[in-house]
């Protein structure tokens, strides 16, 4: 079996959503020939894991959690953890940078020098350490999935140095999007200008939407880009788990510009019209929560009706989807290259989805497997529409929606590790040419 190095700073058991797709092709690419070696980051101390992952579930895996070397681990300060065991994140938007004035602003960019990342420093000394467990394994491509950045660029010193071709992965566009649309303007184009060498030193270069493909192949910064999608595990257990009232669920965290505001509006004016009260409706989210959501709750009058936890662990959180009337996935603003994570999770408990987003790629997907809606944030009417529906649907005792299985089979890790393979065997082929 071939063998490759993955190479990614967030790694299950830890709750980030960002390791689940390295966390996946190291499970589904020895199906296609490829074993996986993955060189990632010990979690931080006090840092809550999900037990619902775990190492010995990844055939002909090889986990190395020395991404940070000892002396690295020992100076990473002690951060704040939230309530669902990940680093805190802030809930409201922070004002523009544009916006402040005097010192305030000056702060807010100086923060901004490192190109890279916070951790610029630590990309030679990462870079020798890809390189060598690289060679150690005896791998023959190296994948280098960001953000961080500091892991791309590293990937892509340590295959120039050793002769190996380099995948470079990007979950979010870089150079742009909305983490960039904050940093001010020759932020931006510093990273651009990193961004554009880091791709154009790599043998190919991926990304998880369509949309984003799009974008980076309009601003030509790549000769070719492709989309290879997360997706989800066909292989995990789901225990669907229903409650007595009619749920609508988002699995996730709320920050900045994620908000369910649009649902909670829906919600109240679906609870008013036709007299529903706790134990008939509620809204459940399983995260960290957005204290404006909150207030608009209680303004509206439903602030019983919105149920919040802490986020759980990977399973059982999938199992109250599963048993959901609707599965809520928002955005992140007017921001339309991002595919959430949980769309993937949604799809694989073939829950109902209704999804106020401003993407087109989330409108086909929930078109083609026939799961569900997307409507625009302003479209009250149409949002209330859905959730009456899951009323109705209840009522009678009737699904809300008929999956088509075929397209689902499509969007899953498996067939993603698939086409990942395939780009492996073309980048090696044309490394040995």
């Amino acid at each position: 079996m071939r063998r490759a190095l993955l190479v990614s700073y967030y790694f299950p058991p830890r709750f980030s959503v960002g390791g689940k797709r390295a966390y996946r092709f190291a499970k589904f690419l020895p199906e296609h020939g490829w074993a996986a070696t993955v060189l990632t980051a010990r979690p931080p101390p006090g840092e809550r894991l999900d037990p619902s992952f775990a190492e010995g579930s990844l055939p002909a895996g090889d986990v190395r959690r020395d991404y940070l070397s000892e002396a690295e681990l020992a100076r990473m300060p002690r951060r704040a953890l939230g309530s669902d065991g990940t680093l805190e994140a802030p809930t409201e938007a922070a004002p523009p940078i544009a916006r402040r004035r005097g010192l305030a602003r000056l702060a807010a960019e100086v923060r901004y020098v490192p190109v890279i990342g916070p951790n610029t420093g630590r990309v030679p000394a990462l870079a020798v350490r890809v390189a060598r467990l690289a060679r150690e394994v005896g791998a023959e491509v190296i994948f280098a999935s960001g953000a961080p950045w500091e892991a791309v660029l590293a990937g892509v010193l340590a295959g120039r140095a050793i002769g190996r071709p380099v995948v470079v992965d990007f979950r979010d566009p870089w150079s742009f999007g909305p983490v960039m649309a904050t940093r001010p303007a020759w932020s931006r184009a510093a990273a651009a200008l990193v961004e554009r060498a880091v791709v154009g030193a790599a043998a190919a270069f991926t990304v998880t939407s369509e949309m984003t493909r799009d974008a980076y192949a309009e601003r030509g910064i790549a000769r070719r880009v492709e989309c290879i999608r997360t997706g989800f595990d066909p292989d995990a257990a789901v225990a669907p788990r229903r409650g007595e009232a009619v749920t609508l669920v988002h699995f996730g965290n709320c920050y900045s510009e994620r908000t369910l505001a649009p649902f909670v509006r829906a919600l109240a004016a679906v609870a008013r019209r036709r007299s529903l009260g706790p134990g008939a409706i509620r809204l459940l989210n399983l995260g960290r929560v957005a204290k404006s959501d909150l207030r608009l709750a209680e303004e509206l009058g439903v602030s019983r009706l919105f149920e919040h936890r802490t986020v759980l662990p990977y399973a059982e959180g999938l199992g109250i989807v599963a048993g959901a009337d609707l599965a809520l996935l928002t955005g992140f603003g007017d921001e339309p290259h991002l595919l959430p994570g949980k769309l993937y999770d949604y799809l694989l408990a073939r829950a109902p989805i209704l999804a106020v987003s401003p993407s087109p790629e989330v409108a086909r997907i929930l078109d083609a497997t026939r799961l569900g809606w997307t409507h625009a944030a302003g479209d009250a009417a149409a949002i209330e529409r859905r959730i009456e529906d899951a009323l109705d649907a209840r009522a009678a005792g009737r699904p809300l929606v008929e999956p088509d299985h075929a397209t689902l089979s499509a969007l899953s890790a498996r067939a993603s590790a698939g086409a990942l393979a395939r780009l492996f065997e073309r980048v090696t082929a044309s490394h040995r040419g």
